[in-house]
């Protein structure tokens, strides 16, 4: 139980872009878990990463803001999207070339999460939501 809080509190304290490569990591080990169990034939294992990879896909797909990130949240969504969709052929066919599709879309942006320094979100966040002001002070 002491080991389940302090595991919490450490995912609380990561920074966006962190918990994000954190993600995409797990989705990547997921996927190459899948085509392992789909080349021993266990099909339930293959389901069960696959199924625990679109459960990722979806939340950050629902983590993004149009707002704040404007055409790059939009052609995050539509990436989201087209993963969710091999996701579900991977588990109709069982055809490893999906998860090669995942892995092609998903390395890059995987490789630009970890380029990005900790914090940016936050500090984009904040600087898009102040309210801007009518009069400019100029020194």
């Amino acid at each position: 139980m002491e080991v389940q809080r302090y595991i919490e509190a450490d995912i609380k304290s990561l920074s966006r872009e962190k918990l994000l490569v954190l993600l995409y990591e797990k989705m990547a080990n997921d996927l190459l878990d899948a085509r392992m169990a789909i080349a021993a034939n266990n099909r339930i294992r293959m389901a069960d990463r696959i199924t625990h990879s679109q459960q990722i896909i979806t939340e950050l797909h629902n983590a993004l803001d149009h707002d704040i990130g404007g055409e790059i949240s939009r052609n995050l969504e539509a990436l989201y999207d087209f993963m969710f969709v091999e996701h579900l052929e991977i588990l109709v066919d069982q055809d490893p070339s999906h998860i090669d599709n995942c892995l092609a879309v998903m390395s890059p942006l995987l490789a630009a999460w970890r380029e990005i320094p900790p914090g940016t979100a936050d500090e984009e966040q904040a600087r898009k939501t102040q309210p801007s002001s009518l009069f400019s002070v100029s020194a």
